[in-house]
């Protein structure tokens, strides 16, 4: 005989039994599956207001002086910045990076938390959280048994639930809440997450008071409000893409797959799974949660398999049909490789393969009907001459209601719904005092010495630079919009242009670009352009973040962005993978050389790899090497690109920096910004003007070829006045000081005991030393010296944790190298 296992029940059984309620078994509950239909439950979440039971759920109390370490050790999320009356969603992982549940931390206050966990979890979780507890100074409280949550859902949810409590809702935001809040004269809490995608508010009270606050709720609310099921509760976030435990995340799921991968903090701290996390984001291969809609008919079910091809390329984690769009839609987690938005897919109903194409995550937005929006007191600005009137009729002219309409796709956890918090006006010289105390706050180069590159390097920067562009024709010189009239400002460009392709021995160079990640970016949409081909190979050693900007920019272009791995022993880009990687699709290969590692590259090999299967050659340089070594145009690179900070410009920080493109002629017509060109008056006397500028303000939006918007002047005229000053025999002076030091530097350290050199290929002024110190401790304990230390690597690359990047320029001197290794070696 087989004995059947007693389903739970909620406080509110009777209550639901009253209402008529179907009821279901739901992880191990025997809850309300509808009451009049889920459909029509889920129409009233919508466009009004619905009451859920979810007492179901399960509420852990962790308290003690070491609870935020704790929590910090238990999710993958970071707590770091939660506050007192602040919520924080997070998945909880097991060591091999899958998932145990997902949940919400609750701050109390200091050392007081509440975890928010799923139903069917309960004695599983709190048993996984009692474990891992055992060695932090904390005490595990299970108070699920005593606690009743309901869960008022919909755009009147506030105005319904404001007239049973004696406070404001409006004052708790968005993953915020309010503890110990009096309903129908019970305390409560009351926070505002949601799980439908409409405002509303969960409420969690004691068991014995949970029968008379829903009922209170559903007579204050009369006609507004209906009782609702888990079956709508589940259409609901659907619509949203909010994941459900054992759909979505599992213990086969991880959070990545799941979709939760910005929940997941990988350079937060140790915590459980880090180490496994950050293996499967690594892998080549990798699994996705995309939301499809169907084209053919058929009803889809959880862990049908989705194909492409014959191939099965992974499975449907829910389906159903979507009350609010009347269709078919479902989530699946399937191969990376086919995640673009717009792909058909089949999804194997029973037997039959069905139609389905990928679609933007979610399927539905939080939207109110015209009627139901309640306009806010109109607010006057006198620095705004637009009246009301002006503003009604613009909104009329976009077909929105409101001013908030026009900002829908932004998230509303995103946006801040009050005033800012400013100060009173302050006299100028307040705020003069101010804005001085901020700037001290800052420390320099001048006050550190810096051992810091990786792609902004403190070289020398002679004072004649600073007195001629401190000139008021000079340093208020801007993109040339009424070009010809700006004859210094086309002068001084037209030198830039000049100098750039002299040192590149490329034909033309531009006016210039915002940085080097950016120009070599465009030099990779100028490559797409000129081949028509869709994909562009970029090594991983490529900087780091010119290789981020690269994607964001390529996944509006309908094209893919492909990397190649390293040769951990050289540090170089590894040749067989590049060669097995670039074909016929390829637009362009983007190499950096020296690379992000400071190692040379092989670029001649690179470079016959391109153009054998006809792929275009998009080579970043540090111009400062191209004294020494190949430039773009000796190994055959179609396009060159940089940035031109080393040349004459501070590390100010971080930026403004310059970057530079430049071309073999035959690509002149793609070429991005703008050109200066030299010509004669009709006095025969020589003078500029601009002779290309491909940009849509200047052409039509079809024919401009990037929206770059201007040149930096100012900066690449410091990149002019550099080079012209230090004059050919300056400029390879400096690129050999930069060598000798950096190999000097190089040398000490692999005779020192404790560091060792990581890669084995040529460098030219940066390398990477393996660390027996946590690079953060090492980097701290140089800064108490005035050191700056070297990039960490693990930051970018997982694999080199504890590896930092060392960079030596022209300025360190002898002394302060050998500084350098006494502290790293007597640490």
């Amino acid at each position: 005989m087989i004995e059947c296992m007693e389903l739970k029940r909620t406080k509110l059984f009777s209550t639901h039994e009253k209402l008529n309620a179907k009821m279901f078994e739901f992880a191990g509950w025997e809850m309300p599956l509808e009451y009049i239909s889920a459909t029509k439950e889920h129409d009233y979440v919508r466009r009004s207001a619905g009451l859920f039971d979810v007492s179901h759920m399960g509420e852990v109390e962790v308290k003690g002086k070491e609870a935020f370490n704790f929590i910090q050790y238990l999710i993958t999320n970071d707590i770091t910045n939660l506050k007192a009356e602040e919520i924080i969603y997070s998945p909880m992982c097991y060591e091999n990076g899958m998932t145990v549940d997902d949940l919400l931390v609750y701050m109390i206050k200091e050392e007081n938390y509440l975890l928010v966990i799923n139903a069917g979890n309960i004695d599983k979780d709190y048993e996984w959280i009692k474990r891992q507890s055992e060695k932090f100074d904390v005490n595990i409280n299970n108070i699920s048994n005593h606690v009743s949550q309901l869960a008022i859902q919909g755009p009147k949810a506030e105005e319904i639930l404001s007239k049973l409590v004696n406070i404001n809702l409006s004052d708790i935001e968005f993953y915020k809440f309010k503890n110990n809040i009096e309903i129908c004269g019970e305390k409560c809490i009351i926070s505002r997450t949601g799980y439908t995608g409409e405002d509303g508010f969960e409420i969690y009270c004691d068991e014995n008071v949970v029968e008379k606050i829903w009922n209170d709720i559903l007579e204050v609310g009369k006609q507004n409000i209906t009782p609702a099921g888990l079956g709508a509760r589940d259409t609901l976030r659907a619509e949203v893409n909010l994941p459900l435990y054992g759909h979505e995340i599992s213990e086969e799921i991880s959070p990545m797959e799941g979709g939760l991968g910005v929940f997941v903090k990988l350079n937060k701290q140790n915590f459980i799974g880090k180490e496994a996390l950050i293996g499967l984001k690594s892998q080549e291969t990798q699994k996705k949660l995309v939301a499809f809609e169907m084209q053919g008919k058929g009803m889809v079910r959880s862990g049908y398999e989705i194909e492409i091809d014959d191939k099965v390329i992974g499975f449907v984690t829910t389906g159903l049909k979507s009350p609010t769009l009347d269709k078919f839609i479902g989530m699946a987690i399937i191969d990376n490789n086919y995640a673009k938005i717009g792909s058909e897919i089949g999804v194997r109903v029973r037997k039959k393969l069905v139609s389905a194409v990928i679609v933007k995550r979610p399927f539905y937005k939080k939207q109110y009907k015209k009627t139901e929006i309640v306009k806010e007191e109109y607010k006057q600005y006198s620095y705004i001459p637009a009246t009301r009137e002006d503003e009604e009729k613009m909104l009329e002219a976009c077909k929105v209601n409101t001013i908030d309409d026009l900002f829908s796709d932004i998230p509303d956890s995103l946006k801040l719904k009050k005033d800012l918090e400013l100060e009173e006006s302050k006299s100028e010289l307040e705020v003069i005092q101010i804005v001085k105390n901020i700037a001290d706050k800052n420390i320099s180069t001048e006050q550190l010495t810096c051992f810091l590159g990786a792609g902004a390097y403190d070289h020398y920067v002679p004072s004649i630079i600073k007195h001629i562009t401190s000139r008021s024709e000079f340093y208020t010189a801007y993109t040339p919009y009424q070009a010809e009239i700006s004859q210094g400002t086309l002068q001084s460009i037209f030198e830039f242009q000049s100098m750039i392709s002299e040192i590149t021995k490329m034909d033309i160079a531009n006016a210039s670009m915002y940085d080097g990640a950016t120009a070599a970016v465009e030099g990779c949409l100028l490559a797409v352009s000129k081949t028509r081909r869709k994909k562009v190979v970029v090594g991983k050693t490529v900087h780091p973040e010119t290789r981020k900007i690269l994607k964001t920019y390529i996944q509006f272009n309908d094209c893919e962005v492909v990397e190649v791995d390293y040769d951990r022993e050289l540090g170089m880009t590894d040749l067989n993978r590049l060669n097995e990687v670039v074909d016929e699709d390829t637009a362009c290969v983007l190499l950096q050389s020296p690379n992000f590692f400071g190692v040379i590259e092989d670029v001649d090999e690179v470079g016959q790899i391109a153009h054998d299967k006809k792929a275009m050659y998009v080579l970043s340089v540090n111009p400062i090497t191209l004294s020494v070594l190949k430039s773009p145009g000796e190994v055959g690179a179609d396009v060159a690109v940089g940035d031109a900070q080393p040349l004459g410009n501070t590390l100010n920080y971080g930026g403004p920096y310059v970057g530079f493109l430049a071309i073999k002629s035959g690509l002149i017509r793609k070429m991005p910004g703008r050109v200066v060109g030299q010509t004669v008056d009709r006095d025969g006397n020589r003078c500029y003007c601009l002779t290309l500028q491909t940009r849509e303000q200047h052409v039509r939006r079809e024919k401009a070829t990037s929206n770059i918007c201007s040149n930096q002047g100012l900066c690449a005229l410091n990149s002019a006045i550099y080079m012209a000053t230090m004059g050919k025999k300056g400029y390879e002076e400096v690129a050999m000081q930069n060598m000798q030091k950096s190999h000097y530097a190089a040398k000490k350290i692999s005779e020192g005991e404790k560091f060792q050199l990581l890669f084995k290929g040529k460098f030219f002024n940066e390398f990477v030393v393996k660390s027996p110190i946590e690079i953060d401790e090492l980097n701290k304990k140089l800064l108490e010296n005035n050191i700056l230390g070297g990039c960490d690597l693990g930051k970018d690359y997982p694999e080199l944790s504890g590896c930092t990047m060392i960079c030596v320029t022209e300025k360190r001197s002898v002394d302060e190298i050998d500084k350098l290794m006494r502290i790293m070696e007597g640490m």
